[in-house]
């Protein structure tokens, strides 16, 4: 039987926030992928192409800045919505049409962000 789904990429190297994230996505109606640093979403979103949302946060700490991630994504996958979340106030690096998310954030800002985009599978 076919169904609708909606998949999201979170990058966070907090795993709290990265847990709480995922929640509110889950309850939004996305299944939640995770990934740690840069590379490690390049992966993930290689090997799930059904990915059309991520989350990632500005300042990672490990391998990869999350603007160089987003901005990667956006040239290379059009296709995905992109959200930058931040401690601090982001530059100009930011792709055109990414939105940022400062934190710490609420649910409601998250889901204000990321409505449910649903495709068939």
């Amino acid at each position: 039987m076919a169904s609708w789904t909606q998949s999201a990429l979170i990058v966070e190297d907090q795993p709290f926030v990265a847990m709480v994230a995922s929640d509110i996505l889950r309850e939004t109606g996305y299944e939640a992928f995770h990934a740690h640093d840069a590379p490690d979403a390049i992966r993930m979103l290689l090997s799930h192409p059904e990915i059309r949302l991520l989350v990632t946060d500005a300042d990672l700490s490990q391998p990869g800045d999350g603007i160089e991630l987003a901005r990667r994504i956006a040239k290379e996958r059009p296709d995905i919505q992109i959200i930058v979340t931040a401690g601090a106030s982001v530059g100009p690096d930011v792709p055109p049409d990414a939105r940022v998310l400062r934190k710490p954030f609420s649910s409601a800002e998250l889901r204000a962000l990321a409505p449910p985009t649903l495709q068939y599978a």
